[in-house]
């Protein structure tokens, strides 16, 4: 057995593990004392494969420290250690840098925006072949309709400069409250954007309220999702990206 992290919190503000907390193969979470900060932990089998089930179980377990009322620092999934001493000195020698770190994210959220052209807007751009698109003896034509989106949008550019427009006006609406914002990379065949924002828990409903203040058409749709923990904004290097939380390897 090994053990893996989970993330941080600190240790003057009380945030214990609820009773009966599991994690990555449903093993009961726990806390481990480190300095100036507590980290949460389970056992699991070292060599375990990443799968979706690992990393909902992971999340689940930081968003139950979320849930504490501390923001807590998430560690990137698949972060484990030969023991519970393992992980305390790998903490210990990145210490200063996780302590700051965790002191910066207190009081803080994430707040995603995911931006999608809608049904009526993809099925414009793909107009000149849906009768081939949608012809049903044709195999796979759901795959294909994608293909041809995404070689259609390669081609012309013309969803991506549409979305540039609505993040600039979701950037506008949002700047009083955003502290931080960070674009995630995205490779899907239906074009996304998405962008994270570093929130004060105080600002939440102001920053819903601001993102509805704009007018996404007919043609876009965007979608809100948070508050939860600052995955985005964890990096300990600023040039290493916190796109999938604190890396102690960074």
């Amino acid at each position: 057995m090994s053990t893996h992290l989970y993330c941080v919190l600190p240790s003057e503000v009380p945030s214990d593990v609820p009773p009966g907390l599991t994690g990555v193969e449903g093993e009961s979470v726990r806390a481990l004392a480190v300095n100036h900060l507590v980290a949460w932990v389970s056992d699991v089998h070292r060599d375990i494969p990443v799968s979706i089930d690992g990393v909902r179980a992971h999340d689940a377990v930081v968003e139950a420290a979320f849930e504490t009322g501390s923001t807590p620092v998430p560690a990137r999934f698949g972060q484990r250690f030969a023991d519970d001493d393992a992980c305390r000195a790998a903490l210990v020698s990145r210490s200063a840098s996780v302590e700051l770190l965790l002191a910066s994210m207190q009081g803080f959220v994430e707040m995603t925006i995911i931006i999608t052209p809608s049904t009526r807007r993809m099925i414009r751009e793909l107009e000149p072949v849906i009768p081939e698109m949608f012809e049903p003896a044709i195999e796979g034509t759901g795959r294909r309709y994608l293909e041809t989106l995404r070689s259609r949008e390669a081609a012309t550019g013309a969803v991506a400069h549409a979305t540039d427009d609505l993040a600039r006006q979701l950037a506008d609406a949002t700047r009083d409250v955003a502290r931080r914002s960070l674009e995630h990379q995205t490779a899907t065949p239906i074009p996304l954007r998405t962008i994270s924002h570093l929130v004060s828990r105080d600002d939440i409903g102001e920053f819903r309220r601001a993102v509805a203040t704009v007018d996404r058409g007919r043609e876009f749709q965007f979608l809100v999702i948070g508050p939860r923990a600052p995955y985005s904004f964890c990096a300990l290097r600023p040039d290493a990206g916190g796109m999938h939380g604190m890396n102690l390897a960074d």
